[in-house]
């Protein structure tokens, strides 16, 4: 007996076609939900224009056009969507055709870059990470490298790398504001406010 649970949202979105994958990236759920929520609602799995399988009469030209649509570095999931066939589908046939695996070249932004993406102001003047977290710690991907994303926001701001550690001055622990970001160099210079 399933452990999972259907749900009503899964099953509007596969009745308008969407795909599974469609579906995961959407709501955020398990495969065994989708699969539950499509037997529940009795929900037939769509089937490729023209069919199930590829008929035999259509299977050569196919193949030709999914290995020149491959070759000219076409996803899986683009060659998938223009020719009507599953990913799987796409891979076998890659396969067949002996054409090697594209390398995935990840674009490499600039620090200043994945800063942007990665630091959302709010408030007075404060900032909050929105990019990967190692623990506790801001990661920020960017040149082909990892940094700490509090050293790279605070270099950024003072110019400088940090000393030490590096520490909100505005009271909100984890602020990404370049401004607020103090380092040893900076609390040991700052005045105590002892009212002299």
């Amino acid at each position: 007996m399933s452990t999972y649970k259907p749900r009503e949202d899964v099953a509007d979105m596969l009745r308008s076609g969407a795909t599974y994958r469609q579906v995961q990236q959407q709501l955020r759920v398990a495969n065994g939900v989708i699969a539950a929520t499509r037997r529940a609602y009795r929900i037939p799995v769509p089937r490729r224009a023209g069919g199930g399988r590829i008929p035999a009469e259509e299977r050569p030209a196919i193949v030709a056009r999914i290995g020149a649509l491959l070759l000219s570095g076409r996803t899986y999931e683009q060659v998938s969507r223009e020719v009507g066939v599953s990913l799987p589908t796409v891979g076998r046939i890659r396969g067949e055709l002996q054409i090697p695996k594209a390398e995935r070249v990840v674009p490499s932004r600039s620090v200043a870059e994945a800063l942007a993406l990665c630091i959302e102001p709010y408030g007075d003047g404060h900032a909050r990470w929105t990019g990967s977290m190692a623990g506790r710690m801001p990661q920020l991907f960017a040149e082909g490298r990892r940094y700490n994303g509090r050293h790279a926001a605070f270099q950024a701001h003072h110019g400088r790398p940090p000393v030490g550690y590096v520490l909100a001055s505005c009271g909100e622990t984890p602020c990404m504001a370049g401004s607020h970001l103090t380092d040893t160099v900076l609390r040991t210079a700052a005045p105590t406010g002892s009212g002299s």
